[in-house]
């Protein structure tokens, strides 16, 4: 072999370890800590300069009752997180920064844990009203006081839209241009501070699992998220219908789904109605670390969340500590509660494994992973089931029961045709064993 030829063939094969190192090229992350100029720090996006350097507001939207539904304006937040209220309902946090919204609402008052997420995004925070408990919760937070901007008036910051039916308290809407200048009027403190803690990337991390779908289960409202492989967004559905926009007349999406679980930490009894509704309420701190799903670009990914201490903003990683980029746009959070039989996941997975009774002459279903949960029914041998999920532990499997939703099993009774269980994603709150 000539020495020209070794200088080809080595020149050949360096070409080709060059191309397989760009293959595997980790993805281009913008933040979680800086980020380009005229990038959102919320979306990963561009933006208006001028829209950037001011606080993001935070406004509180109702979704229950149904009769709030279609509500106006939650796809223009950049991101929107939902929560628990007394009675296993939901609200909704809404945060907008690279874009402003004229009519956004129906808006409702103010939980305890909008005050820990003034603080994560350091922003304005607006709202109706609140119970005693909360005001006087307030009144010691001289943070969060400085930012508030509450009641229902003047219009056009806070307007009410009477309709014949609807009961007044679902009636207050706000435009964010208008709001900005409300704060001012009221001294409120405007000085913007860096926004950061998510990072962003174009491409998919890897190590993602294909999903068609997730459903988010609270005690009294099922959400639906479907991907939609044309836009490339996570579709709402909650309680089964589409949920929609009425300010877009579009269906609320979302670029990235992001369910957070953290401890909810009941408040004690003062006296009748001094919490509002139910005599409850709790507190979310978002210290220390808790669990996350991610879901982007079809798939979903397993993580953590970080937060040291309240002057901190949360950041996200993967099971790995790496950091766990979104897809660059809007993001809706679904924050869950660390409490037993507190929440439920159904994954619903592109390519889910089947699953076969196999014992005895006849296996009770359960609502949950143990004995102790209401069983509604019975399964035979030879009954076959989708497996979607699994409790921490994989001693009780997640099955879809055709045509009426999901049912728990022990995996000891099922024949699992080559399935690691222990694979499954976890579907349950993470203290349950």
């Amino acid at each position: 072999m000539t020495r020209r030829t070794v200088f080809v063939a080595l020149a050949c094969l360096l070409a080709l370890f060059a191309g397989s190192a760009r293959a595997v090229e980790p993805p281009q992350i913008i933040g979680p800590e800086t980020y380009p100029d005229g990038i959102n720090p919320l979306t990963g996006l561009p933006a208006d300069p001028d829209l950037l350097n001011r606080r993001p507001i935070l406004i509180k939207v109702s979704d229950y009752p149904p009769v709030v539904r279609p509500q106006s304006g939650l796809n223009q937040a950049d991101i929107v997180w939902e929560h628990l209220l007394s009675g296993g309902v939901t609200r909704f946090s809404a945060i907008y920064l690279g874009q402003d919204a004229p009519h956004v609402g129906p808006i409702r008052s103010a939980r305890l844990v909008d005050f820990e997420l003034t603080r994560i995004y350091r922003s304005l925070f607006v709202y109706s009203g609140m119970a005693e408990g909360t005001i006087n919760v307030l009144r010691t937070d001289g943070l969060v006081s400085s930012r508030a901007i509450g009641g229902s008036g003047p219009c056009p910051a806070l307007c009410r839209f009477p309709k014949d039916g609807l009961a007044l308290e679902h009636t207050l809407y706000g435009d964010t241009t208008a709001l900005y200048e409300e704060a001012a009027a009221r001294s409120r403190d405007l000085t913007p501070e860096p926004v950061y803690g998510m990072a962003f990337s174009e491409q998919p991390p890897a190590g993602g699992v294909p999903l068609d779908g997730l459903w988010v289960q609270y005690r009294e409202t099922e959400i639906e998220w479907a991907y939609d492989d044309e836009s490339g967004r996570w579709l709402r559905s909650q309680d089964g219908a589409a949920h929609m926009d009425a300010a877009t007349g579009t269906q609320i999406n979302a670029a990235n789904v992001l369910v957070i679980e953290d401890d909810h930490i009941e408040q004690p009894f003062v006296s009748a109605n001094y919490w509002g509704p139910g005599d409850f309420a709790f507190s979310v701190n978002f210290i220390g670390s808790g669990r996350i799903v991610l879901l982007r670009d079809g798939r979903y990914y397993e993580g953590q969340w970080r937060r040291e201490t309240r002057d901190d903003p949360l950041t996200y990683y993967d099971l790995e500590g790496n950091i766990l980029p979104f897809k660059p746009g809007n993001t809706f959070v679904n924050l869950v509660p660390r409490w037993i039989d507190g929440y439920q996941l159904v994954f619903l997975l592109e390519d889910a494994a089947k699953v076969s009774v196999v014992t005895g002459g006849g296996i009770l279903m359960r609502n949950g992973p143990g004995d102790a949960y209401r069983s509604p029914d019975v399964a035979y041998p030879g009954d076959t089931f989708e497996a979607l999920g699994r409790n921490r532990s994989a001693d009780w499997l997640q099955l879809l029961r055709p045509g009426d939703g999901v049912i728990w099993m022990p995996a000891r009774d099922l024949e699992l045709n080559g399935l690691d269980a222990i694979k499954l994603p976890i579907a349950r709150p993470s203290n349950e064993r």
